[in-house]
């Protein structure tokens, strides 16, 4: 998984190699907080999205990353398209961190299915360039630009039909769910909404984070005891919600 994905989630790096990961969740899960999050969690960001956030989530915490992070706004594919080819030229320097909010804005636009492989694949380049560029960093070590997409998936968009082609590219999945627990009233949690984050990522077992959002938008993270290796349900609901292939 990614590393700055994990560190959003208050998770340690499993020191596995970082994925291309993708955040998958209903409308008003918390995909954009958690990016978000991420971007501030992390060294310097690119924040990628079909048009500029409403608000900031977190924004109490956020003033002191920003500084890290770039906000780009391509409104259509064919502009994500072009901006995604000219970044070695327009940014200021390698990212370590590529972030695109709303991937199911940009998917509605694909005639097919090579038009999302191409556009999959033209991110996870886009991403193993600016790794190249990054050189090493003071403790000796080769960081990598990390890729992280969110899709909102709800059975009902078209960009869903997509979700096989997409998971070749983004084997790391972070699936974003109502908590039932917490809908039930069987968890003392303050959060005016609460979903399960459930991650997956090839070589690691499976774990689980409660995510809730307060009133005033703040996130906040709690892990799970569970053993999520063992129960999938989380993913496994929202694979038949979206109707995706296995």
């Amino acid at each position: 998984m990614s590393v700055a994905l994990e560190r959003a989630l208050g998770a340690a790096p499993r020191g596995l190699a970082p994925a291309p990961a993708l955040v998958l969740g209903p409308a008003r899960s918390g995909r954009s907080a958690l990016l978000f999050r991420a971007a501030l969690a992390g060294p310097r960001a690119l924040f990628l999205a079909p048009r500029a956030l409403q608000r900031l989530p977190g924004a109490r915490r956020a003033e002191s990353g920003l500084q890290h992070v770039q906000f780009l706004y391509p409104p259509s594919l064919p502009e994500l398209l072009r901006v995604l080819a000219s970044l070695h030229q327009s940014l200021p320097g390698p990212p370590a961190l590529i972030l695109l909010d709303g991937l199911e804005q940009y998917l509605a636009g694909c005639p097919g299915p090579q038009a999302v492989a191409r556009l999959s694949a033209l991110l996870v380049d886009t991403a193993s360039y600016f790794t190249g560029r990054l050189g090493m960093d003071p403790q000796g070590s080769a960081p990598s630009c990390q890729l992280i997409a969110s899709m909102r998936v709800s059975g009902e968009t078209e960009a869903e039909e997509h979700l096989s082609i997409l998971q070749r590219y983004f084997p790391a999945r972070c699936w974003l769910c109502p908590d039932p627990a917490a809908a039930l009233g069987q968890e003392d949690w303050a959060g005016d909404r609460t979903f399960k984050a459930h991650l997956s990522q090839p070589g690691a077992p499976d774990r689980e984070w409660r995510v809730g959002f307060g009133l005033d938008g703040e996130m906040t993270v709690s892990p799970v005891s569970c053993e999520c290796a063992e129960d999938s349900g989380a993913a496994s609901d929202l694979d038949r919600a979206a109707g995706a292939e296995k």
